[in-house]
């Protein structure tokens, strides 16, 4: 099974919280349309970290199992992110 790698340039506190509220969004709608049995799952939904960039500035990097999964945080992201603009 191969990674779905996002990674998001994810600046200032504006952008913070818009991209915490994204994934508290996807993290809802994982848990509506597969219920709450994440122990019978191989492995987790997503995972999330802290990149270098090339630029140099830091980003953040979520790592999904399904492109389905990546495609729906993006919808999220993109939401909240335009929200918080």
């Amino acid at each position: 099974m191969s990674e779905i790698v996002l990674e998001l340039g994810v600046r200032g506190p504006t952008q913070e919280a818009a991209f915490v509220q994204a994934l508290d969004c996807f993290a809802r709608w994982r848990e509506e349309t597969c219920g709450t049995n994440w122990m019978d799952r191989d492995a987790p939904d997503f995972m999330v970290r802290t990149v270098c960039g090339r630029d140099g500035q830091l980003n953040k990097a979520i790592i999904f199992q399904e492109s389905q999964w990546a495609d729906m945080f993006m919808k999220f992201w993109r939401t909240e992110n335009r929200s918080a603009a």
